[in-house]
């Protein structure tokens, strides 16, 4: 790590040591300048929200677009917070994220080869590494090593080690492969293939210009390509596939909670694995719609 990252990091840990409730504060400051001063993608916002909800009018859109907006602010300022959670304690007492499901979790790792976790840009995903932590009232079955995230490397190899370090900052063993490389997640999974792994895909991206996209017919009521990582690994070596689904409970509280997509995906297609995915998304969507990061060009 070098001496401008190591800079930047603690700058961070600093910054994180003000409480949440200081934290959002500044939320406050950075939602304001987002939605009225720089406007933000907001034409984008505005597409995508119009297109996805075609039977509301525009000031429910609006609406809906204030309250992403609030959401984006509180996800950056949150994101700052997550610096500091090495301390763990604090990380606990807070309470901020909690799986409502655990047990379910545990289930899968044990009695299923390895786990394949589908997540989606809802509640804040900036907190994905940590996931360890955030059972409460019952102990994970699997270990820090266990779990890895799925990434794709930023342009800049700079903001590329900071924000890897950021979201890793609750994973005690620094062994642990907490973030993996889109790039080279094919053969890490091949190289690991005879050990117990549980593998966190974001999954509601445009593809990348190597990723192998899928189709949908119809998502939030129009086309949408998606990449098809994580379910295509999960297919050819028989993983199974929980859809991960965060809720909004209240401001600085985000609840996590298991769906079952399947439990040997060798027995579907991509192609099923990536509808059944997709509708449980489109569900959450059409119950919090704000609670989604809009300002991305999705639909291309």
């Amino acid at each position: 790590m070098g001496l401008g990252v190591k800079m930047m990091t603690g700058v961070l840990k600093l910054l994180a040591l003000q409480p949440l409730k200081v934290q959002y504060f500044w939320s406050g400051l950075f939602y304001r300048i987002m939605k009225n001063i720089f406007r933000y993608r907001r034409d984008v916002t505005m597409i995508n929200l119009a297109r996805s909800f075609p039977d509301k009018k525009y000031g429910e859109l609006s609406e809906i677009a204030s309250r992403s907006y609030s959401h984006l602010a509180d996800l950056i300022t949150e994101s700052i917070w997550f610096a500091g959670s090495g301390n763990l304690k604090r990380l606990h007492d807070s309470h901020i994220f909690e799986i409502s499901n655990p047990d379910l979790l545990n289930e899968f790792f044990e009695n299923t080869k390895s786990v394949v976790i589908l997540n989606s840009h809802r509640g804040n995903w900036e907190f994905t590494g940590g996931m360890f932590q955030y059972f409460y009232g019952i102990d994970p079955v699997f270990g820090e090593k266990d779990l890895s995230v799925v990434y794709k490397k930023m342009k800049s190899p700079f903001w590329d080690k900071i924000f890897a370090a950021n979201r890793c900052s609750p994973v005690q063993d620094k062994s642990a492969d907490c973030y993996l490389e889109s790039s080279g997640i094919m053969r890490y999974v091949i190289t690991n293939k005879l050990k117990r792994k549980i593998y966190v895909f974001p999954t509601d991206q445009y593809p990348y210009s190597n990723s192998a996209p899928h189709k949908v017919n119809d998502f939030m009521h129009q086309p949408t390509s998606s990449m098809t990582g994580g379910a295509a690994i999960a297919r050819k070596f028989g993983f199974s596939v929980l859809y991960m689904s965060t809720d909004i409970v209240s401001r600085g509280h985000y609840s996590v909670t298991f769906k079952e997509i399947c439990r040997d995906a060798s027995s579907m297609t991509v192609e099923e694995v990536m509808d059944r995915y997709y509708k449980m998304l489109e569900e959450d969507i059409d119950r919090q719609p704000w609670n989604y990061l809009w300002t991305h060009k999705r639909w291309k």
